[in-house]
């Protein structure tokens, strides 16, 4: 399991001191450098509308890097580390486009303002979303008709195809008159079959019945009746238990089955191949777009937080999860002082999880709220959780 946090500290016009005060508290835990651009700021209530849109935006791509992965997994059988070694950000695993992250103005210019920045990373997942539902629509269908042409191969004999069973020396030859059905018999039923299926309907022909094939479950039966009667023969037969197929020598039709069956599986090895090769060229697109929401939640929160003009430094910390909890406590401590009891207070109003306090009562300890704020750190804390190829 590999988690990242991307935080923010104030850095109190020393960015240099900001990362020493963070790491000497982190022990053995990675830090990295989170660079952001100088991003345009908007009014204050614009920020606190984007840090809303954010979050959704946040866990939406989260779940949309998931999918990528469950699809590519589902169509490949490829293990978790063989999909690791498929898929890269920006030519850098992820692991390792996450540790070194760079703004990419290219993409996104990072002089335009802020909604616009984000319309532009909402349409663009959009138009992924969008071409995965085709995508895998595509597939599903073709999927569904190769699971038929299986079925007809491989199934039992109600089921699959008859052609290589059924010969043309089986079947009543151009006769105006009669017709050769073939009836898949549950094997427990074979001696009802053979005692009955004179008498199922009239103009059945007698002793016309003849075993052609079994398996674990069936026995395939010819039988010769009149043209005419062959549908009412057929519905007797089904109310005993006896699946008459849906099947007429024709050597023509059989060339037609066999070739579409080549067809479907050639049609689905060249559509998993495709859908393979755009799911990974898109990957890197997706967890970009995800990580750039990431990094402007960072900023959006943190001027909310710190104040302007922006003073913070956004870090990366590979904690060691072994002590992450002793870890986030230790910085929680540190940088208690952020919190007001005022600011806490409203925090918890918000909620909706405080009682109104005593116009008196205007002092309290922020550890009083510990368990309503549970997740909230004084400082800006966002997970980065890249646990999609745990084994």
């Amino acid at each position: 399991m590999t988690l990242y946090w991307l935080l923010s500290v104030p850095a109190h016009g020393d960015d240099h001191a900001a990362w020493r005060d963070v790491k000497s508290r982190i022990g053995e835990s990675e830090l990295y450098d989170f660079h952001l651009p100088q991003l345009k700021i908007g009014t204050l209530d614009t920020l606190v509308q984007l840090s809303d849109e954010l979050s959704k935006l946040d866990t939406a791509y989260e779940a949309t890097t998931g999918k990528f992965i469950d699809t590519l997994r589902s169509l490949t059988q490829a293990s978790n580390a063989a999909l690791a070694s498929k898929l890269a950000v920006e030519g850098k695993t992820v692991d390792q486009y996450v540790r070194t992250f760079s703004w990419n103005n290219a993409k996104y210019r990072s002089d335009r303002p802020l909604p616009e920045i984000i319309g532009q990373i909402s349409e663009s997942m959009a138009a992924v979303d969008a071409q995965l539902k085709t995508k895998m629509t595509q597939y599903n269908a073709l999927r569904n008709s190769l699971a038929t042409v299986r079925r007809k191969q491989n199934g039992n004999l109600s089921v699959k195809s008859l052609n290589g069973i059924v010969k043309r020396s089986d079947c009543v030859a151009d006769s105006e008159y009669l017709q050769t059905l073939f009836v898949a018999v549950p094997r427990m039923l074979i001696r009802d079959w053979l005692n009955s299926y004179e008498r199922l309907s009239s103009m059945v022909v007698p002793r016309s019945s003849c075993k052609l094939a079994e398996d674990s479950e069936y026995a395939l039966f010819s039988v010769v009746v009149f043209k005419r009667v062959q549908d009412e023969f057929a519905a007797k037969a089904r109310d005993a238990r006896f699946i008459v197929r849906d099947f007429v020598y024709d050597e023509e039709a059989l060339e037609q089955d066999r070739v579409h069956a080549l067809e479907v599986v050639e049609q689905e090895e060249e559509l998993l191949e495709t859908i393979g090769e755009w799911l990974q060229g898109t990957f890197g697109d997706v967890v970009t777009a995800w990580i750039h929401v990431k990094a402007l939640r960072v900023f959006v929160e943190s001027v909310l937080r710190y104040g302007i003009p922006p003073d913070f430094v956004p870090l990366l910390v590979r904690p060691n999860m072994k002590q992450a909890s002793k870890i986030k406590q230790q910085l929680a401590d540190f940088y208690a002082y952020l919190e007001t009891s005022s600011r806490a207070s409203e925090r918890a109003k918000l909620a909706g999880k405080a009682k109104p306090r005593a116009a008196d009562d205007s002092a309290f300890d922020m550890h009083e709220f510990s368990t309503i704020l549970s997740d909230y750190t004084p400082f800006v804390l966002f997970d980065i959780p890249w646990t999609f190829l745990d084994e």
